[in-house]
């Protein structure tokens, strides 16, 4: 059964095996698949499981759906295909695999996916010093 890798607002991973029937994303609660997110509508997308295929559909949302950094209508799904909803990240895998925690972590990180993981600000880059002024050595 196809799985969708999500990481959760704590940093734990999560596995959702999709259903053979669509599956409701978004952050509505009578969802199958509840994402924690403001940035996702109430109904998001619908995931359709069929005998060959896993098909994503936008609902219409507010922020959009994204496969691999390109929103789409409608996509076919593949193996490691990155989904975002809004700002919610999470990867589809397209058997029925589990994965530990870490396997789960590497799968939602590699080739630069971050979720959900806050970043420290860069520190603020040290100023020159002032030159001293030019002329003749006086003041």
């Amino acid at each position: 059964m196809p799985t969708l890798l999500m990481m959760t607002a704590t940093g734990e991973t999560r596995q959702v095996q999709l259903a053979p029937q669509g599956n409701r994303v978004g952050r509505g609660p009578t969802n199958d698949v509840i994402v924690d997110s403001g940035q996702a509508s109430r109904d998001h997308a619908l995931i359709d499981v069929e005998q060959a295929f896993v098909t994503i559909t936008d609902l219409g949302s507010r922020n959009g759906t994204f496969v691999n950094d390109i929103q789409i209508e409608t996509q076919v799904l593949v193996d490691g295909d990155a989904i975002r909803l809004g700002t919610y990240e999470m990867r589809f895998v397209a058997t029925d695999q589990e994965f530990t925690q870490i396997e789960a972590l590497r799968m939602l990180t590699m080739h630069g996916l971050l979720v959900n993981i806050p970043r420290p600000a860069a520190p603020d880059a040290p100023t020159a010093p002032e030159a001293p002024l030019s002329g003749r050595g006086k003041l």
